[in-house]
């Protein structure tokens, strides 16, 4: 007997804000040629292209991104069966809730698995595996997420605290929020924890039942919105007044959190979410990966300095993004810019800035912005490496932009 399989809900109405200014509101990360022609989108079509395993994907996305969703079915050829087009962001729940009640007009017996579109899967056939796990784990009714065992203590992802993360499957016992450094450590060193990979596999009528229990008042509001019959066009285009009275509500708060039977399958395919420069930037030199950010490698550079070094990792005629690294006990010139401002993003370690006539620490997760013509400092008085994403707007980026006042190393030019 044939297994059932899968409906895919690909969410693609994400605004990827942490890679700005790379992603934008206009283009987002999903819809970037990161890989010569292909985009993450193109790439998760791509990946879900497996008929004996999923049937054809529902799209939610923003009517303003239906041109990119357009261009990837001419690229990939892979047609979906629906494309839900909200007219505003109104978050992860009722975009899924939604794309299940459609489906379910057509098939009262879907299963699912929503899986976001800007994430990135180096290897589809251990991701293949972990689905057919899962599907075959949906005779317990439940949820059903993926987890990613940590490599690191990161502070960018939730976490899963499971029964155990040696079997396949494991019931979960609880949702930790994004944590700050210090407790990420904490969690990094316990056995029964994974990242949370926003990948879910579940029925579609038990999906339906639970949300009416956990919150018959929002269920109602986003049940208004489906149609009286399986539509029968291509596109999909809720009321605009009435989505616009809906709660902007993320899944994992509305549903996840509140759901009494959660369970977790490993998932080790290679995962990143790429929502930081710092991802990106590990992305891009794991040559494995044939990332094409910078296909002719003439903005990806790095830089050695007295202090330790820097890697440009993105440049445009209005921005430019860099990695700085900061040796343990070393610090930069205080300085200033005439043709520029700074944001910075402290992603490891702790720094000593100097901001005008202020001067603070900075922690992991922590940002700044320096003004134009405003002097600062970067220090690293640890004993660990610093590590600051400095994203730089502005007229001119070169490095004799720079006006120093104070120097440890004695030098009269350069960064």
């Amino acid at each position: 007997m044939r297994k059932q399989r899968l409906r895919p809900i690909v969410l693609a109405g994400g605004s990827g804000k942490r890679l700005w200014p790379l992603s934008t509101k206009e283009r987002p990360k999903q819809f970037i040629p990161f890989f010569g022609e292909y985009s993450l989108f193109d790439l998760t079509l791509q990946r879900l292209n497996k008929a004996s395993l999923f049937t054809k994907p529902i799209i939610v996305t923003s009517e303003n991104y239906l041109g990119y969703v357009k261009d990837s079915i001419t690229r990939t050829g892979i047609e979906p069966e629906k494309i839900i087009l909200e007219p505003f962001s109104k978050n992860t729940f009722p975009a899924i809730s939604l794309a299940v009640m459609i489906a379910l007009l057509k098939n009262e017996e879907e299963n699912f698995i929503v899986t976001p579109s800007d994430h990135y899967i180096s290897r589809n056939k251990e991701f293949h595996s972990s689905c057919i796990l899962t599907r075959d784990n949906l005779k317990n009714e439940g949820l059903n997420l993926l987890g990613v065992k940590p490599n690191n203590a990161s502070s960018e992802f939730g976490y899963i605290t499971a029964s155990s993360s040696s079997n396949e499957i494991n019931k979960v016992h609880d949702f930790i929020e994004k944590p700050d450094h210090k407790k990420a450590k904490e969690i990094f060193n316990r056995k029964d924890v994974l990242w949370n990979a926003g990948i879910f596999i579940f029925k579609g009528s038990w999906f339906i039942e639970s949300s009416k229990e956990i919150d018959k008042q929002i269920f109602d509001e986003i049940d208004s919105l489906r149609p009286a019959k399986y539509p029968s066009s291509l596109h999909f285009l809720p009321n605009k007044s009435k989505f616009s009275k809906i709660s902007d509500l993320s899944f994992d708060t509305a549903f996840v959190e509140k759901n009494k039977t959660n369970y977790v399958t490993i998932l080790d395919a290679g995962w990143s979410d790429l929502g930081s420069w710092i991802a990106l930037s590990n992305l891009q030199r794991d040559l494995s990966n044939e990332m094409t950010l910078f296909p002719d490698n003439s903005a990806y550079y790095r830089e050695e300095r007295p202090w330790g070094y820097f890697e440009t990792l993105m440049e445009t005629d209005t921005s430019k993004v860099k990695l700085l690294s900061v040796l343990p006990n070393h610090r930069l010139s205080l300085q200033k810019h005439q043709h520029r401002s700074e944001t910075w993003y402290v992603i490891r370690g702790e720094a000593k800035v100097t901001k005008g006539n202020e001067r603070f620490s900075m922690l992991s997760g922590d940002s700044i912005i320096i003004g134009q013509n405003e002097e600062h400092r970067l220090e690293n008085l640890s004993n660990e490496t610093l590590e600051i994403i400095e994203i730089q707007t502005g007229t001119y980026f070169g490095e004799d932009d720079i006006i120093r006042i104070k120097d440890s190393y004695g030098r009269a030019d350069l960064h």
